[in-house]
């Protein structure tokens, strides 16, 4: 088993917790009644695909937020580093999400987003 990445509950280190061969968290956040998971740790460098996938196949809707990695804990490019003009550090890393299964091949939102925060 790998270890889990930061706090990163989408990535597949964590796959044991919420896909059907683990736990099947995301089968009984459903079986409680809900419809929709919020998440904030988010490592654009990791694919979340497979997360999206199967919450989808559960019934759920993904609300994701994004690291506050680019606003505050990048030491070379915080936003604070560039007079809080923060477009390229969220450019870069929205980027890496969406090709990190964010978006699907056909240049579309995944069916299991709902909404996205940004800060």
């Amino acid at each position: 088993q790998q270890p889990l990445e930061q706090d990163d509950w989408m990535a597949e280190s964590a796959k044991p917790m919420w896909g059907p061969a683990g736990r099947g968290d995301l089968r009984i956040i459903k079986q409680l009644g809900a419809n929709m998971v919020r998440l904030y740790g988010n490592n654009p460098e990791l694919s979340h695909a497979n997360f999206l996938h199967e919450a989808q196949a559960e019934g759920l809707r993904v609300i994701p937020g994004m690291s506050d990695f680019p606003y505050m804990q990048d030491t070379a490019r915080s936003c604070e580093k560039t007079g809080f003009n923060c477009f390229e550090q969220i450019k870069a890393q929205y980027t890496k999400m969406l090709r990190g299964g964010f978006a699907t091949a056909a240049g579309t939102y995944h069916p299991a987003l709902l909404y996205f925060v940004i800060i």
